[in-house]
């Protein structure tokens, strides 16, 4: 009974400090959202929690700290979903859900968010750029030698250096949108990206299944 009691006692600590820590993360994505990360502290966490600082540091030590779990929590939502959307889906199937999670993801997108981050936390902005480089540039060269033997993209491409220029033009693209909204609004720039890529991937057979079925949704 004791040892009964004791495992009910430490899932319990271990299901609030869960519930807690997800907390904490929820709502300062929301402020850092809102506001920046710059012009919301760790004081107006808390008071929105309505917790002491000293709570807020049994889960994480520091700021940075935190703001480092907000972009690995982003990712693995972000990668889990569109996971979750590929399956059983061909090979140009899964790179329009690609381009629409892109694009959705970007239109919610808090470039506030990002400015600070790059300004004011640069080691933390170079290792989320590391890391994403790196899921972007292995993901797409997956569904390329994919779409290649099912036939709907062309057998020339070079793979590796298209996915190298697709994951640099992923990161100077959405590096520009933060530095120039005013002059090329988000919604131009992704739909740009989107024809260039598909042009550059399809053969004939790629195209024509594009027309059939998405070219005429991709942009809406």
């Amino acid at each position: 009974m004791d040892i009964l009691c004791s495992f009910e006692a430490l899932y319990y600590l271990c299901a609030t400090f869960t519930i807690m820590r997800e907390n904490i993360i929820q709502i300062a994505l929301s402020q850092f959202h809102q506001l920046g990360i710059r012009s919301v502290s760790v004081d107006d966490i808390c008071a929105t929690l309505r917790i002491s600082k000293k709570t807020f540091y049994q889960y994480f030590k520091k700021k940075e700290d935190l703001i480092e779990e907000i972009i690995q929590h982003v990712q693995q939502h972000f990668v889990a979903r569109c996971m979750r959307q590929q399956k059983d889906k061909n090979s140009i199937d899964i790179l329009i859900m690609n381009i629409r999670e892109i694009k959705r993801a970007m239109e919610k997108e808090s470039f506030l968010f990002w400015h600070d981050l790059k300004k004011y936390y640069p080691l933390l902005y170079s290792r989320y750029y590391d890391l994403q480089r790196d899921v972007v540039r292995t993901t797409f060269e997956q569904n390329i030698r994919c779409g290649m033997e099912e036939g709907y993209y062309r057998k020339d491409i070079d793979v590796e250096m298209l996915s190298y220029f697709h994951t640099v033009q992923m990161r100077h693209t959405f590096e520009a949108m933060i530095e120039d909204q005013q002059h090329f609004p988000l919604k131009r720039v992704v739909d740009f990206f989107i024809d260039l890529m598909v042009h550059l991937i399809v053969n004939e057979k790629g195209l024509k299944y594009l027309e059939e079925n998405y070219y005429d949704k991709i942009k809406k």
